[in-house]
């Protein structure tokens, strides 16, 4: 029995060897997008684009429900209200929906509040 693979390994395989249109207009996207960078550093168009190094790097930042849900310690129900009211952003790719790290640790960051316990054991 082979080990769970990550969102991260998902997320590349679909991306990089989908025929469905989304995936193939994503690829056509970062080819054409890397191919540029290539020509503006690099005048020549013999050289080959490594294309699935950025991709994968970018698709290791994205988390699903059931990961967000560990980091923050919070019901199904609580993080479906996060994302209708506009709190966390998401993307969806069917029926599973996925989140970027930054965003999450945004929301801590911009939700952190330092709370001072007076008369802790109480004594004044």
């Amino acid at each position: 029995m082979s080990e769970p693979k990550t969102i991260g390994e998902i997320l590349t395989n679909y991306f990089l060897n989908s025929q469905e249109p989304f995936a193939v207009a994503f690829r056509n996207h970062f080819t054409t997008s890397k191919q540029q960078v290539n020509q503006e550093e690099n005048p020549c168009s013999s050289c080959p684009a490594n294309v699935n190094s950025p991709l994968a790097d970018r698709l290791e930042d994205w988390l699903d429900n059931q990961d967000v849900m560990q980091i923050l310690h919070i019901s199904p129900r609580t993080l479906q209200t996060l994302r209708s009211n506009g709190i966390l952003p998401f993307s969806r790719i069917g029926n599973k929906i996925y989140y970027r790290r930054s965003d999450i640790s945004r929301i801590l960051n911009n939700h952190y509040t330092m709370v001072k316990i007076r008369c802790y054991g109480g004594n004044k």
